[in-house]
């Protein structure tokens, strides 16, 4: 076991708990992360707020008890309040500041992930800065291509006005964290691009949630590629969120169009949404019912299994992000077929894997898929060599380079 006697890490975040049962349980791949805090610091504080019951289902699918994370005896959790508006932002925001202002002076490293307007990461690097801490600051998303995506698609009037007067002020606000950081780990190739030049010690990392045991054995992989030589119809999935930036509608075109000149396939999305009703409407008005299936929120072992025997990985997200269910269908073999970015690419730089196409272009997606099916001389290969590239992620060592650079930029 590393040296844990090597400071106290504060941790502000988006929120990662949820109540089940009267009780906090902290959301899976967010434990895993834990774990490697643990082992390397001497006590672990992250304070967020807990999520909302029944807000925006399927945000938290997975969760277990602080107490069953190795070292949780090092382990503090500070509930925040659940605000993102004004008035109940100004309400809790004297005492807020007080108590984080009390935990980062008791705090050697401070991380930091702002992510909304009226959040509380925000405010714990303005305190930071007036403190004259150093801290690193930690993003997944591109936010500015985020927000442009949700107001294209809201209706002119007050609410938008409004909501376009808090994007651009949270668009300043993440510059101004970014700016004045020690240290920032920016997740993936597209968010490393959009603040590279904002942060002055920006670092592009990957949050991984792969392990060893994801990996497809040799023997499943093999078996996959004697049923795509045969002929045999195509397995199609995705895996995450029907909400729109996650393009589920772009998605069901794409299958439909393949459908339709004359690929057999069988494709499935597994989780649930804001979408799901819109999704199994669509499915009916397309006439695709025998080949979809919407079968909700599933087990990760369930779904990691699930794609371990999917050929294509079929994926249409339409903002600057870096989801981590790529590495999951890289680990499990599927080949990637998707709106391509700077993150797919890089996901398959090394080994391929990914046939890629302009955001937006369902119909090339369509044609892509048709072109696998009638090539499985390319398609094999393609899915032998989204397998290499998945055997190079691995959770433990991508966290722990994260912590190593929080190490040696954040001194205690």
């Amino acid at each position: 076991m590393r040296d844990p006697k090597s400071g106290a890490l504060l941790l502000v975040i988006p929120p990662v708990v949820r109540n089940v049962n009267g009780s906090h349980e902290v959301e899976a791949d967010f434990a895993n992360n834990l774990r490697l805090y643990l082992e390397n610091f001497s006590h672990v504080t992250f304070a967020c707020p807990v999520f909302p019951s029944g807000k925006d289902r399927g945000v938290i699918l997975r969760s277990l008890p602080p107490d069953k994370i190795k070292n949780s005896d090092r382990l503090s959790y500070i509930p925040l309040p659940y605000t993102y508006r004004e008035d109940r932002h100004l309400r809790h925001y004297l005492a807020t500041r007080k108590l984080l202002r009390l935990e980062i002076a008791k705090a050697d490293y401070l991380s930091f992930s702002p992510h909304a307007k009226y959040d509380w990461p925000s405010l714990a690097v303005s305190e930071a800065i007036k403190m004259k801490r150093k801290y690193d600051v930690e993003s997944d998303l591109d936010f500015r291509s985020v927000q442009r995506f949700a107001l294209s698609a809201m209706p002119s009037g007050i609410n938008k006005i409004r909501k376009t007067l808090w994007a651009n002020s949270f668009s300043r606000t993440v510059e101004k964290c970014l700016s004045h950081s020690s240290l920032a780990l920016l997740q993936g190739q597209d968010v490393f691009d959009a603040y590279k030049d904002v942060a002055p010690n920006p670092h592009k990392v990957l949050n991984v949630q792969v392990s060893t045991e994801d990996h497809i054995p040799s023997a499943q992989l093999g078996d996959k590629l004697a049923h795509i030589k045969r002929g045999k119809s195509l397995s199609i999935s995705y895996a995450g969120q029907m909400v729109p930036r996650k393009g589920p509608l772009d998605w069901l075109k794409a299958v439909h169009g393949a459908v339709k000149a004359g690929v057999e396939l069988q494709a499935t999305w597994f989780g649930d949404g804001l979408l799901m009703t819109q999704m199994r409407r669509e499915v009916e008005h397309l006439g695709i019912d025998k080949e979809v299936t919407l079968p909700g929120m599933l087990g990760r072992a369930e779904i990691m299994a699930r794609l371990r025997e999917t050929d294509i990985f079929l994926f249409c997200h339409k903002t600057g992000e870096s989801p981590r269910c790529l590495g999951e269908a890289l680990a499990a073999g599927c080949a990637l077929v998707g709106y391509g970015t700077a993150y797919s690419h890089e996901l398959v730089a090394t080994c391929g894997g990914g046939e890629f196409v302009d955001i937006g272009n369902w119909q090339a997606l369509a044609e892509i898929i048709v072109s696998l099916d009638r090539d499985r001389p390319k398609l094999g290969p393609l899915v032998e060599a989204a397998a290499a590239s998945g055997r190079l992620l691995d959770r433990d060592t991508a966290m722990q380079n994260r912590i190593n650079l929080i190490k040696e930029h954040l001194t205690a």
